[in-house]
């Protein structure tokens, strides 16, 4: 039963640990629960957040309104052949949990984006992408119920305007749709088909594990991936962090031509006929390697993840603020945050 409450702690909601509180928060568990929420009076008078994952959200201080946590949870097989399945699975389901049964039952497509920390409604919102793989590969559509007319919209794979770590609904559909499932639609067999092992970090775990690529499978892949992971980010349970906290920029390839005259090592990958650079590795060259300041630093095994150790939210806006201004100085490229600051 839906159960609206008030002035409730959202440090819990937040991986950077920030201890503000929200007027009033619901969690939703079905679609019913969100028709009944949407003819409540604190629904009428109040802005509202629909908090679409933990871990990519920074509260800067309390939120005066209604925070929404989508907690819809199912999952069911609509359509299955030799090849192919079609898996309908409800907004609230774990991202990781997922992506493992996926794995399990020898599911292809979706094994390069292991142990990300988001929940399924969140995949097609970020355009969730990892080691060259994106969601928008593997989606069939995206159901969600319009904010604004109460009606379900169905959004086709085509519709839903993805594009790197974006999509329509963070954009023209920001805070209007709350998404209840999305449809999968997963590889059984494909004899065209070829793991995505390009990253050198991959490579290096392949050839550590003395894996031999002939005989890879989707477990062997999930599994490097999950240790890749684990090795380069901190402990959420110990250590208050969003993981990534920029995107990766996407630069012109003369752009990245004039870069590379002046910087010869810098990293550059063939993007949509554009080249995206190396967040960290811009971060570290820019002198923020393993750096802290105030109790928010640089993670010291990957430049590209800050931690907050018991800080404010406002340390954190400025020290990525100090990145990104430096970032800029030094290479004429703007550092995006991943992070929503609310």
């Amino acid at each position: 039963m839906m159960k609206i409450q008030e002035n409730i702690s959202l440090k819990n909601y937040n991986t950077f640990g920030v201890d503000v509180k929200a007027k009033f928060f619901v969690k939703i568990e079905s679609e019913d629960d969100l028709y009944e929420l949407m003819k409540t009076k604190v629904w009428e008078d109040n802005k509202r957040f629909i908090l679409w994952w933990w871990a990519n959200i920074l509260f800067q201080w309390d939120y005066e309104g209604l925070v929404i946590k989508n907690e819809i949870m199912w999952k069911e097989t609509i359509k299955e052949n030799k090849h192919s399945v079609l898996v309908k699975v409800w907004a609230g389901e774990d991202w990781p949990e997922w992506v493992e049964r996926c794995v399990e039952k020898n599911l292809w497509w979706i094994e390069n984006l292991a142990l990300i920390p988001w929940s399924v409604w969140a995949a097609p919102i970020g355009n969730i992408w990892a080691y060259g793989v994106e969601v928008k590969d593997v989606i069939d559509e995206v159901e969600g119920i319009n904010l604004q007319t109460w009606k379900k919209e169905v959004f086709k794979n085509a519709e839903c305007k993805f594009g790197y770590r974006d999509s329509i609904f963070k954009n023209e559909y920001k805070d209007k749709l709350i998404v209840t499932y999305v449809t999968w639609k997963l590889k059984k067999v494909n004899d065209d088909y070829s793991f995505n092992i390009d990253y050198s970090d991959i490579k290096r775990k392949i050839d550590e594990w003395k894996i031999n690529i002939a005989n890879l499978n989707v477990k062997d892949i999930a599994a490097t991936i999950s240790e890749i992971r684990s090795s380069k980010l901190p402990d959420r349970k110990k250590i208050w962090t969003a993981g990534s906290f920029f995107k990766n920029p996407v630069i012109s390839k003369d752009e990245f031509k004039s870069l590379k005259t002046k910087y010869d090592n810098l990293l550059g990958f063939d993007f949509e006929d554009k080249i995206k650079l190396s967040a960290w590795q811009l971060i570290e060259m820019a002198g923020f390697k393993w750096v802290k300041k105030w109790k928010v630093g640089t993670y010291q095994y990957h430049a590209l993840v800050l931690i907050n150790e018991w800080w404010s939210a406002q340390e954190i806006v400025d020290f990525a603020s100090s990145i990104q201004d430096k970032v800029k100085e030094i290479f004429w490229v703007r550092l995006e945050p991943e992070v929503i600051y609310v």
